[in-house]
Parts: C-alpha cells; structure tokens; sequence
C-alpha cells in the first residue's frame, strides 16, 4: 500500500478510537429543571422522560437539580429495588450531607427505608409518618444514639416495607428538610390490596402491630430548633441500573 494510503488509514484508525475519554456531560433541562448528572450516571431526554442510566452492578450516581431549591418533586415510573441496591433522595450543603432518604433492598421483595442526620445539625430525633390517601394512618418519634462525635451521620430506619417507589420528594418548611419516599399508588399490586407500600414500623413499634400497615406515603421531619442550611438535592440510585423520571418540579 502506497505510504500516502497508509497515512490516511491510519488517521481513520485514530479518529474511530472510543478508548480516550470522552466529553464531559454538561446540565441537561427537563421540563425546565436543570440538572446534571453525578457519579456514574448518564441523562438522556427520551420519548417525554428523564432517563438516568449507567447505574448497574456497584456503580452509583444519579442527578443533581440546579440551586438551593425549597421543595423538589420528582416522579418515576414504578422501580423495584432488590437486595443490595439501592434508591433515594440526599440533600447537602457542599460535601455534608443534611439529609438522606433511601429505600435499600434487603431481599424478597422487601426494602428498609434508611434516614439520616448529620449530627453537626443537633438533630436528636425525627418524626416518621405514614400516610394513605393524604391520611396519616402511623405516626412515631425515633432517636438517636447519644454521644456520637460532632458531624457524625446518625442512621436510622423509618421501617421495612413491600412495594415498588414511584416518587421521591424534599419539602423545606421552617427551615428544615422534610425527605418522603412514595409509591406509585397505582392500586391493588400488594397482598390485600394495598395500592402502596406494605410497611412494617421500626422496632420498638414493630411489636405492637398485628399487621403491616398499608402506606402510599412515608416522611421523615427531624427535630430539631434551628434552621439547617439550604442545601442542593440529589436523586440517587445504586445498582438499580436505570430509572425513568416522568416529571420533575422544583421551587
């Protein structure tokens, strides 16, 4: 082959390489939200949704919504999250997380609904209810351990339940976050027909139940007296491979 071939054939090799890395992703509107992606997940915009994908195996990210916003809905089609994934909602002031909502698979179809606070914020307890049909149908104070080092992020769970979320949502009233996780509510997908999830409360009030309590709703509100920063709101999954944003609002 004449040399000026092989200079041209290798130019065509070169720009077909896909090893080197690629642009990096910029913010991306959906129904006139800002967001740009975080962690290992890529956006896309297709057929009216949201797409947020490249999250299988262990890898982990999601979106973030543009500024500091007092309230973020965000509606997805129905997710199932197995054992060892992970689903949610975590609002932060520059690296510190304020606050954190996820559902975590833990296996046979069931997740535990994991919160926390960070205790730089004087957070000792949070509210957790249970709502169906706008009605709060449970309702209980949990704590947190004492004399955990300044800073420190306190877990706890809201409780353990059956069903697939359909939404997440952050709601700042009185200067503070309010994190909820809901189901899609579509109706009868549960034993019973509990259109929601089927949520077994946190001990100790698990002991006091006779039966799960049928939910479409779940908040968790910290208590505390002073205000938390405004912070940026992040939707974020593990695992789960790929989920779908049907709308998205932000105030």
């Amino acid at each position: 082959m004449p040399r000026l071939l092989l200079l041209l054939a290798g130019l065509v090799l070169a720009a077909c390489d896909t090893d080197g890395p690629g642009p990096a992703p910029g913010p991306t509107t959906f129904q006139g939200v800002e967001v740009e992606a975080e962690g290992d997940a890529t956006l896309a915009v297709e057929g009216g949704a949201l797409v947020v994908s490249g999250l299988g195996g262990t890898r982990e990210g999601g979106f973030v919504v543009d500024g500091t916003p007092d309230r973020v809905d965000v509606q997805i089609d129905p997710l199932a999250v197995p054992a060892g994934t992970r689903f949610g909602v975590e609002v932060r002031d520059g690296d510190d997380v304020v606050t954190a909502l996820y559902n975590e698979g833990v296996g046979d179809g069931r997740v535990d609904l994991r919160f926390d606070f960070p205790g730089l914020l004087g957070v000792t307890a949070a509210a957790v209810r249970y709502k169906f049909g706008g009605q709060v149908v449970f309702e209980a104070r949990l704590g947190f351990e004492a004399g955990r080092a300044r800073g420190q992020r306190r877990e706890t769970s809201a409780g353990t339940g059956e069903g697939d979320t359909g939404s997440t949502h952050v709601i700042r009233d009185r200067g503070r976050y309010i994190v909820v996780s809901d189901s899609d509510g579509d109706g009868g997908r549960r034993a019973g027909g509990c259109a929601g999830f089927r949520m077994t409360p946190p001990p100790p009030f698990d002991v006091e139940l006779d039966a799960p309590i049928c939910a479409d709703w779940v908040e968790v509100e910290p208590i505390l007296t002073t205000q938390v920063p405004r912070g940026t709101i992040a939707v974020r999954g593990r695992g789960v491979g790929s989920f779908r944003v049907r709308e998205l609002a932000s105030q």
